[in-house]
């Protein structure tokens, strides 16, 4: 198996068509061709078939481009930090991204970051575990700041905690049970979570069973955090917020976070990669910058920024 005819694959599949994917990698369609046609002979299976509506992978193409995207963006990546180490600019990091750090941390961190690496482009994506584990896996992303995963998926990928932070109950302002002070009066609230499924056993055992409170009937879901603080501030649901995020001017102004009698619920964002790939150069620097941008906010002297990073426990 070669590296041009991985290229060539993945490009088919990101391009959904042979001659896309050659206008892609600046070859004519017939050297795409025949750089995944010499891979079927090698291997001896089928990969790629043609249909009206392009091409389609087969079951074997579909496993096999699971490990060229992890290997086409691996190089990617080693050919970045060699160019990072001559002192060329250029390259990208990827980062997904708990939509809540967006609004609170990542800009401070962000500016430092761009004053010592002008020349990386970064890309972010939301950062729920069902849309960034894949695309860890694949090599798409370089890391991801989030929610640890499943005890499962420890073999697959390392996750360092990076900090803690405790968590509130928010409901819009003028909600009839603003005023609530436990969560038994919360039980014929309509919660709404911007997490990920399991997000929904998360709310039930470890908040409401642990206080031994029976579990609230509906539990819906946003996937988008924008849908989520949409239907918060226009609605009577009731959600979870990390501190950082309360304490923000936008969430400060339109939602109120309750002062309960429980502790709700104490959240660890860590930092999730492939197992076994190092992090690059541009990754550490990110994540070097994120911890000064903390500890500089600790320090400032703006009130309104000294709320948001003192709600932290930084754990590295």
């Amino acid at each position: 198996m070669k590296f041009h005819q991985f290229r060539a694959l993945v490009a088919m599949a990101d391009t959904g068509s042979i001659r896309a994917a050659a206008r892609a990698l600046g070859i004519s369609p017939a050297a795409a061709t025949k750089a995944v046609r010499e891979l079927e002979a090698e291997q001896q299976i089928a990969l790629v078939t043609r249909n009206a509506n392009g091409i389609a992978f087969t079951e074997a193409g579909q496993a096999l481009l699971v490990h060229a995207r992890a290997i086409v963006h691996q190089m990617s990546r080693a050919q970045d930090e060699l160019d990072a180490r001559r002192g060329r600019g250029g390259g990208k990091l990827s980062i997904g991204v708990t939509p809540w750090l967006a609004l609170s941390f990542l800009p401070d961190a962000v500016t430092r970051f761009r004053e010592r690496m002008p020349g990386m482009q970064l890309e972010f994506y939301e950062g729920l575990l069902n849309i960034v584990m894949p695309r860890l896996r694949d090599g798409t992303l370089d890391f991801s700041l989030g929610k640890p995963g499943l005890a499962s998926l420890h073999a697959e990928f390392t996750q360092t905690p990076i900090f803690a932070t405790e968590s509130a109950v928010v409901v819009r302002k003028g909600h009839p049970l603003e005023h609530a002070q436990t969560l038994e009066e919360l039980q014929d609230c309509e919660w709404l979570l911007n997490w990920d499924p399991a997000s929904k056993e998360m709310i039930t055992d470890d908040i409401f069973r642990r206080h031994g409170l029976p579990l609230p009937r509906t539990v819906h879901l946003a996937h988008s955090f924008v849908v989520a603080m949409g239907l918060i501030m226009n609605t009577d649901m009731a959600s979870i917020f990390p501190w950082p995020l309360v304490e923000t001017r936008f969430a400060r102004e339109n939602l109120r976070a309750l002062s309960l009698q429980e502790e709700v619920d104490r959240t660890v964002v860590s930092v999730v990669a492939r197992r076994g790939v190092p992090l690059s150069a541009a990754a550490e620097c990110f994540l070097a910058c994120l911890k000064e941008a903390i500890r500089a906010g600790e320090a400032s002297q703006d009130p309104e920024r000294r709320r948001l990073y003192h709600s932290l426990e930084l754990l590295i």
